[in-house]
């Protein structure tokens, strides 16, 4: 490859990279039964560790947890994010308080709090290939939560990130990410 092919090339692909930059990213989670489930739309997506806790524990010689894949209900009502003891423990989320009281409707009284980070993966809708990562650091409590049906809830902690619209009859709802 000559100099002035690689310059192209190099420039094609910073023309790339701007046109990501500037792309809303957009996610949408469709539900294939359709209408309102379990009080709330509920969606896929992962959890796992913040990157200052990955570092630590890289420095320490320690691998790093692997993301963990929980279906969160979208709680507008709630503060913050909650999932079950269990997908904390799994996740290897940061413990920082080892006896909180939760307050909430469905959940028991007593609990913890981590740090934790829920990561989002939107696909880009101009270039093919292009995959947006988004994650969000936050405090996530944990609790026992009544169903089988999620393990999780996002609140409005991680909400207030995005533009949310929910399609009632469909269950679809699209996530816009406010940069």
């Amino acid at each position: 490859m000559t100099s002035s092919d690689a310059r192209r090339q190099r420039k094609a692909q910073e023309k790339i990279q701007r046109k990501v930059a500037k792309e809303d990213i957009v996610m949408d989670f469709d539900f294939t039964g359709g209408g309102l489930q379990f009080n709330g739309p509920i969606i896929t997506t992962n959890l796992g560790i913040t990157k200052t806790h990955a570092d630590a524990l890289n420095a320490a010689g320690l691998p790093s947890p692997s993301l963990i894949a929980c279906r969160f209900l979208i709680d507008t009502g709630a503060d913050g994010c909650l999932v079950k003891h269990e997908f904390a423990e799994r996740a290897g989320l940061k413990l920082i308080d080892s006896n909180h009281q939760i307050h909430g409707v469905g959940v028991d009284t007593t609990g913890r709090i981590y740090m934790g980070t829920i990561h989002f993966c939107a696909t880009s809708r101009t270039i093919p290939g292009i995959h947006h990562r988004i994650a969000i650091d936050t405090q996530i409590m944990s609790g026992t939560l009544p169903s089988d049906k999620i393990d999780g809830l996002i609140g409005r902690d991680v909400l207030s990130k995005f533009e949310m619209r929910y399609h009632g009859k469909t269950g679809r709802v699209t996530m816009r990410y406010l940069r």
